[in-house]
């Protein structure tokens, strides 16, 4: 059936895609807010307080909540990110509105007490402990900081450790108030539901007064050039990343993940079959498009041992020169249309999959197209008009190369340095 986008009285933004086949359903509450809306003194309090909806509302406690779940089979999570906090589950159909109803007292009636909130920081100081465990997890933030220095956009999701300690109840109160209770919501819901009983419980929810259009934040400002971040780490992590325009057509949107596709985001393209088969120097290569609300960049990924930094390096800028000249085959493209269509017919048995990326095309603010309708627009994506990304990827003299890892000699980086001018 098709996807409908309704406005309720009380400003809540309901997307809906019903699956009449489907066994299941997935819920997604989605907010504007996230790491890049948060002040100097508030880093890390999106994160905070997204763990902090599960700790009990006024009427359930947080056993109380994951019983509702665990009962009936379904699950229940949520992530904070730079633009957006989302509370999703999925559950077996006949529950749905159960869920969303007890999906709904969180964002409404969340307790947000002292002694939960102490517990809570301890488990996201471990948390971040954690992450700075994690090579590819702490070479992110190091990474969105090289390239959008001192930038909103790249500051910390879960904010440092000392930045926790710092956030009181009455702050955190007041950004789950501002933002959660009265802030700007969009629930999407995919799979087999009932639309009349989902408008008629959210329907209930009170008018939302901060109903401000999504901060209209300061264009970040790329920085270029080449970036080498020592890290304690055995492998170097190597990011080719170039700033594009963000997509502002489905086509556009699909056209990149074809691009992607054959460039480095499957197991036969280039960059994986150049540097890990044929050469065997890197484990870990692929490629991917980030994209945010006002900005986006591509970005050419590998991982290897410091002997092999060089070579991978040399290998990638090679392999992007030869990208540069535009010569895409048929049999390239036609490869790379199969694999995104593929990954729409598997992610469309998954009604999580399927909410997920009507929330994403919302938030990007394209039309909100169902994976049949994305799959017939693939289907007629040209050469020339992959040629015309490739172009613009070429022109482009706002590309950064960054090494997160062990140091690198000063005779390797000067080496490096050259070929990066030269690309």
């Amino acid at each position: 059936m098709p996807v409908s986008k309704l406005s309720l009285n009380n400003g809540i933004i309901l997307i809906t895609e019903p699956v009449a086949t489907a066994k299941t359903a997935a819920v997604g509450f989605w907010f504007y807010t996230g790491s890049r809306y948060e002040t100097d003194t508030k880093r890390g309090i999106s994160h905070f307080v997204e763990h902090l909806l599960f700790k009990g509302t006024t009427t359930k406690s947080a056993f109380d909540i994951a019983v509702s779940f665990d009962r009936i089979g379904g699950y229940i999570n949520a992530f904070t990110d730079r633009e957006n906090i989302c509370v999703h589950c999925v559950v077996p159909s006949l529950y749905t509105i159960q869920a969303l109803s007890v999906m709904n007292d969180m964002m409404l009636n969340s307790t947000l007490t002292r002694m939960d909130i102490e517990k809570e920081r301890s488990v996201i100081e471990n948390e971040i402990v954690s992450g700075l465990d994690d090579p590819e997890e702490a070479a992110n933030d190091a990474i969105f900081e090289s390239i959008w220095p001192g930038q909103t956009i790249s500051q910390s999701i879960s904010g440092s450790a000392e930045d926790i300690q710092k956030i009181s109840r009455e702050e955190l109160y007041e950004w789950y108030s501002k933002n959660i209770v009265q802030g700007k919501l969009v629930v999407c819901i995919s799979g087999n539901f009932n639309e009349e009983d989902v408008v008629e419980l959210l329907g209930k929810n009170p008018c939302r007064q901060n109903q401000a259009e999504e901060s209209s934040f300061s264009l970040p400002q790329w920085k270029t050039g080449m970036h080498c971040i020592k890290a304690g780490f055995q492998q170097q992590q190597i990011f080719l990343l170039y700033p594009i325009r963000k997509p502002e057509t489905i086509d556009s949107f699909l056209q990149w993940s074809l691009l992607n596709a054959i460039i480095g985001d499957t197991m036969s393209s280039r960059l994986f079959q150049s540097l890990r088969e044929k050469a065997g120097y890197c484990y870990n290569v692929f490629s991917y498009v980030s994209l945010f609300c006002d900005s986006a960049f591509w970005c050419a990924y590998a991982s290897s041992s410091k002997k092999n930094t060089y070579r991978v390096i040399a290998d990638l800028f090679d392999q992007m020169k030869l990208f540069f000249t535009g010569r895409i085959s048929a049999d390239e493209l036609e490869s790379a249309r199969q694999h995104i269509c593929g990954e729409e017919i598997i992610a469309s048995e998954d009604p999580e999959q399927r909410m997920k990326m009507l929330a994403r095309l919302h938030f990007l603010n394209l039309p909100l197209l169902s994976s049949e309708e994305r799959i017939e627009r693939i289907m007629k994506i040209s050469i020339e008009q992959i040629q015309s990304l490739i172009f613009e990827l070429s022109i482009e003299k706002q590309k950064a190369l960054a090494l997160y890892g062990p140091s690198v000699p000063l005779r390797h980086k000067n080496v490096i340095k050259k070929l990066f001018n030269t690309l």
